[in-house]
């Protein structure tokens, strides 16, 4: 049998030592969890700010007449080249084909929805054009003509 003969100071120095490393350990695994929530969170407000920049965006340029002034042409361009910084190309592409060449495909609701389970993956759910609100003049009369 091996026995051990410590000091009284060394007794004490474990005596704290241990608890101390414990409670760094502790104050360090809980700074990292917040730090971890907090930067889910950012990145979640960020894909939200990018949403409705892209709805903004071709909210102002289906609005977009020849009369329109000079600072909506302006406004418009720049979201349209902020869009293609940091947009995929696919929905990018999507997204001008249903400005420019609006079909059953390109249309604004289809990049709506492409933005939509782009940003939010897995979490998107299934929502699709047709449950995508929007509004027109005389809509709800052209709905009950059906």
């Amino acid at each position: 049998m091996i026995t051990i003969v410590l000091a009284s100071w060394q007794a004490v120095f474990i005596a704290i030592a241990i608890p101390l490393s414990q409670f760094i350990l502790c104050i360090w695994i809980k700074t990292s969890i917040e730090n971890s929530i907090r930067s889910k969170h950012e990145l979640e407000l960020r894909a939200k700010q990018q949403a409705e920049k892209v709805a903004e965006y071709m909210a102002l340029a289906r609005s977009l007449k020849p009369d329109s002034s000079d600072a909506d042409y302006q406004k418009a361009n720049q979201m349209a080249w902020e869009l293609a910084i940091w947009l995929p190309s696919q929905i990018y592409q999507s997204m001008s084909a249903a400005l420019t060449a609006e079909d059953g495909e390109n249309n604004p609701l289809a990049v709506v929805i492409s933005v939509r389970k782009e940003l939010l993956g897995s979490a998107a759910g299934a929502l699709i054009q047709s449950d995508v609100l929007h509004h027109a003049p005389n809509i709800g009369n052209k709905r009950s003509k059906k």
